[in-house]
């Protein structure tokens, strides 16, 4: 794979684009993007293109594919269920494979030894993973994040600005813990979960909830899952 003439964006989000490429350029020298969706954006777009960097956009069927063979891929978006919506699309439609994405982590971030990652993480600046955690496949992980030791994130977990995960804890697919919430040691939090901004999650969250408070309780269903399933087929 070329890492320093062009990267392949899945998705469009206007505010997370220029983080991902910002750090692209940063980290790889990457300054050529094409980003792709597999539906029309209905939106009004804020200004995403950073200066000195290229973004060329496509519909997924006007895009060449075979470069998918020859360039690295990541998402253009950090939402938990949307990834994977996107994930699922890419793969059955044009085979795009797990190994096809690269990790992007900011040099100011500290990666202590022992860490295991998947591929597709997004680690943005000023976060600390500690020794024997664990991210799987698509993680986001923005500002200012700390996770503990043996701590393990599943695929497609996003971790928003300043949340600070305790160690051995372990948090399911595709949950997204909001800005400035913390965990507690032992703890583990299920798949499919949105738990709120400034939560203090001191016990066990079940799978597929909208969760928040201090302390954190379970609210309802999370319906934004129930609908991302049904759109791959993973019911």
């Amino acid at each position: 794979m070329t890492l320093n003439q062009k990267l392949i964006l899945l998705g469009f989000c206007a505010g997370s684009i220029p983080v991902i490429t910002d750090i692209s350029d940063k980290e790889l020298g990457i300054k050529e993007f094409d980003v792709v969706r597999n539906i029309e954006i209905i939106e009004n777009i804020r200004p995403f293109t950073l200066p000195g960097h290229t973004v060329h956009l496509f519909l997924d069927n006007e895009y060449s594919h075979e470069n998918y063979t020859i360039y690295p891929v990541h998402f253009a978006v950090h939402n938990s269920h949307i990834k994977f919506v996107l994930f699922h699309y890419f793969l059955k439609k044009y085979r795009v494979e797990k190994k096809s994405y690269i990790n992007l982590i900011d040099s100011s971030s500290v990666v202590a030894q022992g860490v295991h990652l998947s591929t597709g993480c997004l680690i943005e600046p000023l976060s600390t993973l500690s020794p024997f955690s664990k991210l799987g496949f698509g993680v986001t992980i923005k500002r200012k994040c700390s996770l503990g030791h043996h701590s393990v994130l599943g695929d497609f977990v996003n971790l928003n600005p300043g949340v600070d995960v305790s160690g051995n804890v372990t948090v399911g697919e595709g949950t997204e813990i909001g800005t400035g919430s913390s965990v507690v040691n032992n703890v583990s939090i299920g798949k499919h979960c949105l738990i709120g901004a400034g939560s203090v999650v001191t016990r066990d969250i079940p799978d597929g909830v909208v969760a928040y408070g201090n302390p954190c309780k379970v609210i309802r269903t999370n319906e934004r899952w129930v609908k991302a399933k049904e759109l791959t087929g993973k019911i």
